[in-house]
């Protein structure tokens, strides 16, 4: 039994040291061992590894509006002696907010920790923060540098909500919108609330947009806020009347402007200053460019024909360009033009003519006065070509026999081009010669006997065009230049006022709030359309839930309900008829990835309350690499200067005191890598200040044997034997490293209350250190002394740099 409990701990402490010591090596030298340690690893902070910071600002609003809301309630219900149940029943509704105002932090913590975790990035930290009244929670994501992709992951607004139809504006709905204006801007103007804050808010609400601190140049400001255009930083908060004007597509499927109107908050945050303005139009390019540039000339041209006027080289150039094509052409040594084409009509086939014209009763355009037959028509066409033929004037008879308005001209048409007369018309006059009649020719207006006046010529084209006119010396190369300019683009200095507001629209944004939300939600799964065979999202409620929806189809048959998903519309189906059974369906997933995506969206959890990022920042991978290199740097320099003072002033104590370093570093290096706890999933994130903790405990490992190693020596000195001395050494020393190190920890403790997030770190990982340099010293350096002592040439007092007493009486006396 007793050889048994002799070998039992031996045998333990050996498995341990095996274990501790596979997991604190290297990750590529544990490749020979089982999985389970393989995977302890190090778990670098966004110092360390690099990555994204994101620091989001918890909105309590909507839970003040519903705890008003309800306390409003039973004020009324009070007043009127209602229900005592139903008072009962809202005052605990308001116990309730309460408690989940008093858990909004942690409760929203618990989710981004769940999506970020959908992201592989265990070794997040997520850090509660307060900044006056605003509660506040900082993202740590280690290896993320990818901002946008961080954001959109976690800072995502999961709310599920079903609405209903509303389209049509309405008295009632208007008064509703200015109230909410006249309410946000007292809860800035009274409650010491900040534009910016409110405006996040209030961002998701239908009918409101918020606009963030933007740069506007003066074309650009919406109807209403040119009013702010003069005024100045710190001026206040206005509320205005305006317009904004919203891009939207028609039946046709042509882009229209539709115009919204509103109220503003607004203010003005900066200075108005200038700014390089990058001009698009090219009218405006091109007079910027006349502006800044000498011996060059803008000239615009609508509809110019391009006749003798204009130079060859341009008419050349013009005819050959396509619509929005630029082109620089040479005119002559000292002349160049830029030329910009808008539009361009090609010259057609024109001609003049007199015509008489024979209608009759029914012919197209016919006048009431017009009896005639078609059959006397044409016979008093024929007639009137053999009066033509027989000699008589053609303008006296297109005057007296001609009908329709022409007559009163005697029959002149005066020019016209292909294309503007009847076919049969215009085939006839453009094949006869100059001053030659045609026979009678049949149009729906009745017989036309065609003279022409002239010969058909083609016309010049004419085209609508901006060109820049360079004279001078260098013309060419100066156009080209300014060719080149054009195409990276033409700035103007113009001034830009800096403006945050937040917008209320009077017109109805089309829906309208249920009672229907992601309050009631169960789970959402994926699966297949059984007729059209795609991807879509099944949603299903709780009791309450299906009941609300059963109700909401109820009374919108025939009409559509939207489907929002985090302030987006995803589906807007028409209710076909009841639907009970808690069960609804989200269409439009285009991929199976995107419906998975979407439902594990919903299943990770919708947040209690929305979130607003109020600021970011990223560092770069190869910062973080270089902190590291620095940090294990300094780690690795600082110990091997440790370990040679010990050798040096210790000699044989020295080398135990550093195989007890080693032993240290490989238990806090297991520690490190392993979960908390050994149970959690959480494992302890190394950052610089972690790592300044460290350092400062081995420094700490090594001041606990200084303390034995030097009470030893003073006990050696008074006579004692060497184990004696050994013993009275570590009992003697206790005290001093106990109280040392209780005093550390004590510290660390209240580094880590009342501490950030870095502060915290360093706390951490000096007490951990602490009390494993504890072990280390009192256990592990302890047992290797004796182990040492007890053997024949440990007796040499010499290998621990110490000489006894008779060898310094020795020396004394020589």
């Amino acid at each position: 039994m007793a050889a048994s409990r002799s070998t039992f701990w031996p045998i333990v402490t050996v498995v341990i040291a095996l274990l501790v010591g596979t997991i604190a090596l290297p990750q590529s030298m544990r490749r020979w061992a089982p999985s389970f340690l393989q995977s302890p690893q190090l778990h670098y902070g966004l110092d360390l590894a690099g990555g994204t910071q994101l620091d989001f600002r918890i909105s309590e609003v909507e839970m003040e509006e519903q705890l008003a809301s309800v306390k409003k309630q039973i004020a009324e219900l009070e007043a009127q002696n209602g229900s005592s149940e139903r008072i009962a029943l809202l005052q605990n509704q308001v116990q309730a907010i309460d408690a989940q105002r008093s858990t909004i932090v942690e409760s929203i913590r618990t989710v981004l920790e769940r999506r970020i975790n959908s992201m592989g990035v265990s070794e997040a930290i997520i850090t509660p923060s307060y900044i006056g009244s605003e509660k506040h929670l900082l993202v740590e994501c280690p290896g993320v540098v990818d901002t946008q992709t961080c954001i959109n992951t976690v800072g995502k607004t999961i709310q599920l909500e079903f609405k209903e139809e509303f389209t049509e504006p309405t008295k009632e709905y208007e008064d509703s919108v200015r109230q909410r204006a006249n309410a946000a801007l007292k809860s800035i103007t009274a409650s010491g609330k900040t534009l910016s804050a409110v405006g996040q808010d209030l961002s998701d609400k239908l009918g409101v947009a918020f606009i963030a601190e933007r740069a506007f140049y003066r074309d650009e400001l919406p109807d209403g806020l040119e009013t702010l255009w003069n005024a100045a930083p710190g001026s206040g908060v206005k509320k205005i009347e305006g317009v904004v004007r919203q891009p939207e597509v028609d039946e046709k499927g042509q882009v229209t402007e539709r115009e919204i109107p509103g109220i503003f908050i607004a203010e003005v945050t900066k200075p108005r200053t200038q700014s390089g303005r990058l001009l698009k139009d090219i009218s405006e390019a091109f007079i910027a460019m006349s502006k800044q540039q000498t011996d060059v000339r803008y000239k615009k041209e609508t509809d110019r024909v391009l006749d003798s006027s204009i130079p060859d080289p341009l008419k050349t150039a013009l005819g050959g360009m396509t619509a929005g094509e630029m082109r620089v052409v040479t005119i002559g040594p000292s002349d160049a033009r830029l030329v910009a084409l808008r539009s361009i009509t090609k010259g057609t086939e024109q001609m003049e003519a007199s015509h008489i014209l024979l209608s009759y009763s029914g012919a197209l355009s016919a006048e009431k006065s017009v009896t005639r037959s078609k059959l006397e028509a044409q016979r008093l066409a024929q007639e009137v070509k053999k009066k033509l033929d027989a000699g008589e004037n053609f303008t006296t008879l297109a005057r007296t026999l001609s009908d329709g308005p022409s007559a009163k001209k005697s029959g002149i048409l005066g020019l016209f081009g292909r294309g503007t007369m009847v076919p049969a018309f215009e085939e006839v006059a453009f094949s006869l010669p100059k001053g030659s009649i045609s026979d009678p020719v049949e149009t729906p207006f009745g017989y036309h006997i065609i003279r022409a006046d002239s010969a058909p010529t083609t016309a010049p084209d004419t085209a609508t065009f901006d060109e820049i006119i360079v004279s001078g010396a260098k013309a060419v190369d100066r156009a080209n230049g300014f060719s080149q300019l054009l195409a990276n683009g033409v700035k103007s200095n113009e001034d830009v006022a800096f403006i945050r507001a937040l917008f209320f629209s009077l017109i109805p944004t089309g829906w309208k709030d249920t009672e229907l939300n992601g309050e009631h939600f169960r789970a959402a799964a994926v699966t297949l359309d059984q007729v059209s065979n795609l991807p879509i999202v099944q949603i299903s409620f709780d009791e309450k839930g299906a009941q609300l929806f059963q109700e909401l189809t109820k009374k919108n048959v025939g009409k559509r309900i939207a489907i929002f998903v985090g302030g987006e519309i995803v589906s807007a189906p028409t209710v076909q008829g009841e639907i009970s059974g808690g069960v609804a369906v989200i269409t439009g997933s285009k991929t199976f990835e995107e419906a998975k995506t979407l439902a594990q969206d919903l299943n990770t959890g919708a947040i209690p309350a929305p979130i607003y990022l109020s600021g970011q920042r990223t560092i770069e991978a190869t910062l973080g690499a270089e902190a590291l290199f620095a940090s294990a740097k300094a780690a690795i320099i600082g110990i091997i200067a440790v370990m040679l003072y010990m050798i040096l002033l210790y000699k044989l104590f020295g080398v135990l005191a550093n195989i007890a370093l080693g032993v240290y570093a490989a238990i806090l290096l297991a520690i490190v890598k392993l979960p908390l706890l050994f149970f959690s999933h959480q494992y302890i994130v190394l950052t610089i200040a972690g790592v300044a903790g460290i350092l400062l405990s081995i420094g700490m490992a090594v001041d606990a044997n200084v303390l034995i190693f030097e009470r030893t020596k003073e006990e050696l000195k008074k006579g004692k034997l060497l184990k004696t001395a050994v013993a009275l050494g570590f009992q003697r020393a206790w005290p001093s490293i106990r109280d040392g190190n209780i005093s550390t920890l004590i510290t660390c403790a209240i580094l880590f209350i009342i501490g950030t997030s870095i502060v915290r770190g360093f706390a951490i990982t000096l007490s951990m250190g602490v009390v494993t340099s504890l072990f280390t010293a009192i256990i592990v350096t302890r047992w290797l002394v004796e182990r040492v002592i007890s053997k024949p040439w440990g007796e040499r007092w010499i290998l621990f740099g110490i000489v006894k007493r008779s060898q310094q009486d020795s020396a004394s006396h020589a």
